[in-house]
């Protein structure tokens, strides 16, 4: 999970323009040309020249944020029901891109995008409310000591959570994994850990479906209880094998890359339902249009498992029209959605 600013302002400055350019870029060819273009285009607005020196940082993360989004935006970062990333005022933001796109769900007018969603899922479905940064509560993945996370706690936290009903009343969720310019997916970081004593499972794919159990990702070094991945999904579909019948057995452990966060926002929708918390779930990858890097694995990940038919993709633009209604001005939402983030566009 990227990290978060323990004062819900901007993140630590960095030395030099350099560094800070290596800071908020993801080392992928996609993200360093977005960031060029994003940079050209801030220097063109302020300075009239796209070839202008200008950093890749705004002064604060509010320059960030559509002007019909800031009011909304603020008073979630104010009481703390938003935390921020270090980088949240980095041109590239992906937690901005977030905002940005899924705010507008909070201001009303969620008929245009529930329209799409019942295209989607194949029936009828209303917003109930939208929420960045979503963890539900710490007992569900058992991750942390206790349902309320402590500062400095790390846990799966959804981009977005849309909280759902159906025309029967039943409570469901989508649960958005959005990615602006990221060259992947966050990895498993327990095979290089330290406290990994064991291996052994994270190397043979055949061994970890034989017994999950000697996954490090259980019980981590200083951990207090379990953490429930595996049997959440041992649990929904009898054995992790069978939640996951087009993983592939030669090589290492298939959640030690790309596949780690796809499937700890996967945990996270099904400990809802099995919570009775929801009683349908739904999870969406969100991806900036031209990002080369994000769809492979989401869709490897997506045609792994046997719960294919909940998991969606979406490029960007596909949502403009409809998320951008939330905020009375559709088509200045959209526009100004395009201009900032190159959507629809060949990079340079």
């Amino acid at each position: 999970m990227p990290g978060r600013a323990a004062n819900g302002q901007r993140g630590p400055s960095v030395a030099s323009a350099r560094a800070r350019l290596r800071a908020v870029s993801y080392r992928s060819p996609f993200s360093r040309r977005l960031l060029r273009e994003m940079m050209s285009r801030r220097a063109l607005l302020e300075q009239g020249d796209r070839a202008a020196r200008t950093s890749p940082l705004w002064p604060g993360w509010r320059s960030n944020l559509h002007p019909r989004l800031l009011p909304e935006a603020e008073g979630l970062v104010d009481t703390g029901a938003l935390p921020l990333h270090d980088y949240a005022h980095a041109l590239n933001s992906s937690q901005a891109f977030a905002m940005n796109l899924f705010l507008p769900l909070r201001l009303g007018r969620s008929a245009p995008f529930e329209e799409l969603l019942g295209q989607e899922f194949g029936f009828e479905v209303e917003v109930e409310g939208a929420d960045l940064e979503f963890i539900g509560s710490g007992d569900l993945l058992a991750e942390i000591p206790g349902a309320e996370p402590r500062e400095h706690d790390k846990l799966t936290a959804a981009d977005v959570a849309i909280h759902l009903r159906d025309r029967e009343g039943r409570a469901g969720v989508l649960l958005v994994e959005v990615k602006l310019s990221e060259g992947g997916f966050t990895p498993c970081g327990g095979i290089d850990s330290r406290g990994n004593r064991d291996r052994a499972p994270c190397l043979d794919a055949g061994l970890f479906f034989e017994d999950a159990d000697r996954c490090y990702l259980r019980r981590p070094y200083r951990a207090s209880r379990d953490r429930r991945y595996w049997s959440i999904f041992r649990q929904a579909h009898g054995s992790l094998r069978a939640a996951f019948p087009g993983a592939p057995l030669a090589g290492g452990c298939p959640f030690a890359g790309d596949w780690q966060q796809p499937m700890r926002n996967h945990a996270l929708a099904l400990a809802m339902e099995q919570d009775d918390r929801v009683s349908f779930w739904r999870l969406a990858l969100v991806h900036h249009d031209g990002n080369p890097d994000v769809c492979d694995p989401w869709d490897a990940y997506t045609q792994g498992t046997v719960d294919s038919p909940h998991i969606y993709r979406w490029a960007a633009s596909e949502l403009l029209a409809a998320l951008g209604a939330a905020t009375g001005d559709a088509a200045g939402h959209a526009s100004w959605m395009r201009a900032k983030y190159v959507l629809d566009e060949e990079l340079p």
